[in-house]
């Protein structure tokens, strides 16, 4: 493809593209950054910053900003930086701990919330409770059943009636 405009990337080595084209289809990567990759990698095939910008479906300004970027920092401009915001009150980490406080008494989350405070010496609300619930609990099967149910159901308590 012959290059027409004012912007696109030097010329990059095959090895390079190699590791764009691992980074654009990884599971691991987050959208952003395969996103840019495919981008730098388009514009090193010679497509102008605003068939980048159709393709990818994001402005010219911001495929421009892409390249300009890849320019300076090369692999380092692909990943996001760090963005501010709280601090989660109980750690990723902890989050199993929790779910095992909700799984003795899985209909009493108030109750599970008191326990939480003890345990970890935070105050948390029962909507910061349900969220770390539903980002943490495997095995609602059906789509109809609550993340409470399917506690309950894999803790041995309850199980699941036939519609028969």
């Amino acid at each position: 493809m012959e290059r027409k405009g004012r912007k696109f990337v030097s010329p990059i080595v095959p090895l390079a593209l190699t590791w764009l084209s691992i980074i654009e289809f990884s599971d691991k990567e987050s959208k952003r950054t395969k996103l840019r990759a495919q981008a730098i990698r388009l514009s090193n095939a010679g497509y102008s910053i605003n068939q980048i910008s159709e393709i990818c479906m994001t402005t010219a300004q911001t495929v421009s900003k892409w390249i300009g970027e890849w320019e300076k920092h090369q692999f380092d401009s692909l990943i996001d930086q760090p963005r501010p915001g709280r601090m989660p009150l109980i750690p990723e980490e902890r989050h199993g701990e929790v779910i095992d406080i909700v799984k003795k008494k899985p209909k009493q989350l108030k109750s599970a919330i008191t326990e939480i405070e003890e345990v970890f010496g935070e105050k948390i609300s029962v909507k910061t409770l349900k969220r770390i619930i539903k980002k943490n609990c495997v095995g609602a099967g059906d789509g109809n059943l609550s993340k409470a149910s399917a506690m309950r159901m894999s803790s041995g308590k309850r199980k699941k009636r036939s519609k028969f």
